[in-house]
């Protein structure tokens, strides 16, 4: 990265907004670089009047209520780390462009979750789901009712596709900067073999675990190379992707998965797995720009 790079927050005050900034700030120190908190108080709509008053009248109302949030959480921050360089600044469009704008020049866009049911994937203005899918960065995605303990694992899924690099670049790079354990996940029974073969040539499913193990043990033993100070176990299972991630993740410190699956069309930004676990998943989740999707 450049030395103009920067970790950037968003915020807006809540209680998941609060825990994303204090994740973010962490983060930024152990990469020894800036911290930016972004407060968006744009809205989509143009609409000259809404409810009664004028939008330039409620945008200067909320300029005002952001500023006054950057203000305490620039404090909160120095408090806590004295040692990061931290500066903020309050926008005038909305979160999501805000957000996506900022990606193009930070290392990091970090973003609170609020913990919606889930017919949440189906809200379009989902900020986290947005800027998770269209980010020109790496996305982290935080909740606010669960801190991970301190032995808790880095988890990454991978599904046998190029993009793994990105994924377990990330996940072993994480790993190794916080000194925890790694998990690599591979779930294999979204296949299905229904199609792929006739019925003589078809494998047995103790020959596609077989293929599994050895797949996840390739990956593991080139990575390991590189990070010889990880510890790292794996778990291959035949298993949903997304629902296994989700079990793992009741006890991660991170999950790290692709922007893209291997089932997913050409034309979408991310993947069904990675979408399911920005809403739904108990830790942190570090959403990784693969080739496909930065390009």
């Amino acid at each position: 990265m450049s030395d103009t790079s920067v970790v950037t927050v968003g915020i807006d005050g809540s209680a998941p907004a609060m825990a994303a900034l204090d994740w973010a700030a962490r983060y930024a120190l152990a990469r020894e670089l800036p911290l930016q908190v972004l407060i968006a108080v744009g809205w989509p709509s143009e609409r000259q009047i809404y409810a009664g008053y004028r939008v330039a009248e409620l945008r200067d109302a909320a300029r005002i209520d952001g500023q006054k949030t950057l203000e305490r959480a620039v404090t909160r921050v120095g408090a806590a780390l004295p040692a990061l360089s931290v500066s903020g600044r309050v926008s005038d469009e909305p979160p999501v462009h805000a957000l996506l704008d900022a990606s193009a020049f930070s290392e990091l866009v970090v973003v609170g979750c609020r913990g919606l049911n889930p017919a949440a994937e189906m809200i379009l203005g989902s900020v986290s789901a947005a800027v998770s899918a269209h980010a020109r960065s790496p996305v982290v995605v935080v909740r606010a009712d669960r801190l991970p303990g301190p032995d808790a694992p880095v988890v990454v899924g991978i599904d046998g596709s190029e993009r793994d690099a990105a994924a377990l670049d990330a996940a072993f790079g994480e790993a190794d900067r916080w000194a925890a354990p790694l998990v690599v996940a591979h779930a294999w029974s979204d296949v299905s073999l229904v199609g792929m073969f006739d019925a003589a040539a078809a494998p047995s499913w103790i020959e596609v675990r077989h293929h599994a193990d050895e797949l996840v043990k390739r990956q593991v033993t080139a990575w390991q190379t590189r990070y010889p100070r990880v510890r790292v176990t794996t778990v291959v299972e035949r298993e949903q992707p997304a629902r296994m991630l989700l079990d793992l993740a009741e006890k991660a410190g991170l999950v790290v998965v692709g922007s893209h699956g291997r089932g997913g069309f050409a034309g979408m930004l991310i993947g069904s797995v990675a979408r399911r676990l920005v809403h739904h998943a108990d830790a942190p989740v570090l959403v990784v720009r693969t080739p496909t999707a930065a390009r």
